[in-house]
């Protein structure tokens, strides 16, 4: 579980990052997706899209692919839901067209926990890193549909590394400063930007890092770091003890929703799949060839990084308990 370790087998320098960028019909994400576009090409960026078929602007493929842009249109309804299990093959077949960086504009209906789960797979966790999870948001449609949880939107915007405010020019002053609150509310974390069409300084997002382990930063400015982590990949050098291993599975924090990955344990020779959601956790085991490299993925919000890791090397035989 060395952070050193892990650097070599999931070099953040490889990876290229990825941007989840999600937003209710007619919120402006389009629009930032075109902007950003154009501004990866001002800084000499080869970027890669991946979007549903079906949007509130119907961006045109082909246009696009004629200015340099990979594109991966998704089909066959949204992203996360209908497709879900293809998103990963997907995102395998356009990071090996080498792009400099992927952005994912998915739906208003969008899960961002599955968009993160199809993210971190173990076949594509080598390719890709999760670099932000954005929410476009408008003053007017914003207060209603937080109160719609089926919608996504409330939790898009709970987990949002950066909320869009966009659409600034159509609320006052009062209106804006209410709805930030409301976002403060539910993400006291996320970095809230006004925009009007879009227009920012789109660096924020382009070479934003979310984690101290992040590798894609501008060399004339550093993204900050933050406390609050999405993702979580540890290493694991040895085989664990079983028992400490399922123990810590089964008292993870609510603040993790997902866990998953491969391990080996000390009381035989195969290789187990686990999988946790929500405080259901179980395992199996597997003959892969090539065998994928143990690791364990965390999944959630605000969780505390260090103490899992912690835990997770407490599981290695001869690791004393911390209490």
């Amino acid at each position: 579980m060395d952070e050193q370790k892990e650097r070599i087998v999931f070099s953040d320098a490889e990876r290229i990052p990825v941007h989840l960028i999600s937003g209710f019909l007619g919120s402006g994400k389009t629009t930032l997706l075109r902007r950003l576009l154009d501004y990866c090409l001002a800084q000499g960026l080869k970027p890669a899209v991946m979007m549903n078929e079906y949007g509130e602007v119907n961006i045109d493929g082909e246009l696009l692919r004629g200015q340099g842009y990979t594109i991966r249109e998704m089909t066959n309804g949204c992203i996360c839901c209908t497709i879900g299990g293809t998103l990963g093959l997907a995102i395998q077949d356009v990071a090996a067209l080498k792009p400099d960086v992927i952005f994912i504009e998915a739906t208003g209906l969008a899960d961002p926990v599955e968009l993160m789960d199809q993210a971190t797979k173990e076949e594509v966790l080598p390719l890709v890193r999760l670099a932000s999870l954005i929410a476009v948001l408008d003053p007017i449609n914003f207060s209603r549909l937080a109160e719609e949880i089926h919608s996504g939107i409330r939790q898009q915007t709970e987990l949002a590394d950066v909320v869009i405010l966009n659409k600034r020019d159509l609320a006052d002053e009062s209106t804006m400063a209410e709805l930030e609150a409301q976002i403060r509310q539910l993400n006291p974390r996320t970095a809230i930007v006004r925009t009007e069409r879009g227009e920012m300084d789109y660096a924020e997002i382009v070479y934003r890092q979310t984690d101290k382990n992040a590798g894609y930063v501008s060399p004339s400015r550093q993204a900050p770091v933050h406390d609050h982590f999405h993702t979580l990949t540890c290493l694991c050098e040895a085989p664990l003890v079983r028992e400490r291993f399922e123990r810590l599975m089964r008292s993870l924090p609510d603040a993790v929703w997902r866990a998953k990955g491969f391990v080996r344990f000390t009381d035989s020779d195969e290789q187990w799949m686990f999988q946790y959601v929500t405080g259901e956790f179980d395992m199996e085991w597997l003959d892969l060839l090539p065998e994928p490299p143990e690791h364990v993925v965390f999944i959630g919000k605000g969780f505390d990084r260090d103490g899992l890791q912690q835990a997770l090397r407490e599981c290695q035989p001869g690791e004393v308990a911390s209490g």
